[in-house]
């Protein structure tokens, strides 16, 4: 009998135990405004006969620190799209490119490095909100090209934002917001870009590349996007934040 007493009571701790520590990290996560990380670089490496890199593929990323099922969702996130990047077309594209260039001595000078990499910059950390701008540079003996783009997460829920959900204003107000200041970008003198301006235009809200600061909301269009040659385009509208 007193063992049977002992075993219940045994089970009752454990589960108000189990209990104390889910309301404890629930409440933490509620309470998060700002995230601890680390910053990880997953890469791969060419290197010539001498032990020189002279091709480089990598994706930089922050890794969320804490237990919450928030701080996982976003790291899960991030660690696919890695994963991802590091086996897409472009990857194995680089890898040909600085083999080739390896074997038949392609290179222009001996140190030059072809690349296709990733670096990243957290420019929003607060409010419940992390924001990261996300730079992606390809270079194999040719043109540079570069993309820029964002990862801007809910820091209690883990859930990937939209642009709507920290630009200012409604989605009418935002694509505005969006057009004006993309004319303002576009017109240089009397000169004005009408046909990247149509092209902005023509975007869906949902598919504008951008990443969030303090007090703005960088729209971003990669080399070539906007017709613009290899160059890349950013400007910034207003922020909730």
């Amino acid at each position: 009998m007193r063992n049977n007493k002992f075993k219940l009571l045994t089970c009752f701790l454990i589960i108000i135990s189990i209990l104390l520590v889910d309301t404890s990290l629930n409440a933490f996560a509620a309470s998060v405004t700002k995230a601890e990380y680390t910053m990880k670089k997953d890469k791969v490496t060419y290197k010539d006969n001498n032990g020189k890199v002279r091709g480089i593929v990598f994706f930089q990323y922050p890794v969320i620190k804490g237990e919450t099922g928030a701080a996982k969702k976003i790291n899960d996130v991030l660690k696919k799209e890695s994963k991802a990047y590091m086996q897409n077309e472009n990857a194995e594209t680089l890898k040909e490119y600085a083999e080739a260039a390896i074997d038949n001595n392609g290179f222009y000078s001996e140190d030059e490095q072809y690349y296709y990499k990733t670096n990243c910059n957290v420019t929003y950390n607060d409010n419940s909100i992390i924001s990261l701008h996300m730079k992606n540079g390809w270079y194999a003996g040719g043109v540079y090209n570069q993309t820029d783009f964002g990862y801007t997460f809910d820091l209690k829920s883990g859930d990937k934002l939209e642009l709507k959900d920290v630009a200012s204003g409604n989605p009418t107000t935002i694509k505005n917001n969006i057009l004006a200041a993309a004319k303002k970008y576009l017109t240089s003198n009397s000169d004005f870009d009408k046909k990247a301006y149509d092209y902005i235009r023509s975007c869906k809200l949902k598919d504008y590349k951008f990443y969030l600061s303090k007090g703005k909301v960088y729209i971003c269009f990669e080399s070539y996007e906007l017709g613009r040659g290899n160059g890349w385009d950013i400007f910034s509208i207003k922020s909730k934040y």
